[in-house]
């Protein structure tokens, strides 16, 4: 996910078929949530999928969902009920598989995968990824690619967020929503930039012995093109009053 300073990206690493999104939203008790129509989604021999996900932002062109390799993680449910045990599990891996887009972004140096609404709010850009932006801006203007190991993505467990914090999180000009992923993040990790005579200059580096919690608010989403992924409005430490909400 975001940088370890900010953010990035054990249940055995699940592949998502292109079956994952039926029913995806059954399950739960909450009205709060949409249900969503089924969507087909695209495999590897439509020859439009590349062409519709470059007006995205997706340049080169990703994986398509089933190829995708997806963070290790344990999936948690702390919703008390709100949500059932099988749907944050699907949650869950739909928060996975937007881990995977993202790391692939910095990966690929894709900017536009970050900014232009494929996996987030595009009005939230600057809160979930403005250290990754910065660092793939600065490679490029110096001619170097970004080198990114990230973290390991120890816990991912789904919590409901509280009206309070919902009407803080519009009062930072974000938009809410009702349920968002605690996150823990474990180093080792480190961040560089490769020039193109093989040198590199190292970013930042966290060891084995740093870890970090941090709220991602979002919601379930069934995209054509991408897969079923958990689109995001927004980050938070879990620091402060915040605590209480991650539960980590």
């Amino acid at each position: 996910m975001r940088l370890f300073l900010s953010r990035i990206g054990l249940l055995v690493v699940l592949i998502l078929g292109l079956s994952a999104c039926e029913g995806a939203l059954s399950g739960h008790t909450s009205s709060s949530v949409r249900q969503s129509p089924a969507v087909t989604i695209a495999t590897s021999s439509d020859p439009d999928r590349c062409a519709r996900l470059a007006k995205r932002g997706f340049t080169p062109c990703p994986p398509t969902p089933d190829k995708m390799q997806l963070p290790p993680t344990t999936i948690r449910n702390a919703t008390n009920g709100a949500i059932s045990d099988a749907t944050a599990q699907q949650w869950g891996r739909a928060f996975q598989l937007t881990e995977a887009y993202y790391r692939w972004a910095i990966q690929n140096g894709d900017r536009g995968v970050l900014t232009e609404g494929g996996i987030a709010d595009p009005s939230a850009s600057a809160d979930l990824f403005a250290p990754d932006l910065k660092d793939l801006d600065d490679a490029k203007a110096e001619s170097g690619i970004l080198v990114d190991n990230p973290p390991t993505l120890t816990m991912s467990q789904l919590v409901v967020i509280p009206a309070s914090l919902q009407d803080r999180i519009k009062k930072h000009g974000l938009t809410p929503m009702p349920y968002g992923f605690a996150i823990q993040l474990k180093g080792p990790a480190s961040r560089s930039v490769r020039f193109p005579a093989g040198n590199e200059r190292r970013l930042w580096s966290v060891d084995a012995q740093q870890s970090q919690s941090l709220l991602v608010w979002g919601g379930f989403k069934a995209d054509p093109d991408l897969g079923c992924i958990w689109y995001e409005y927004g980050l938070y430490g879990c620091d402060g009053v915040i605590r209480d909400v991650c539960r980590l």
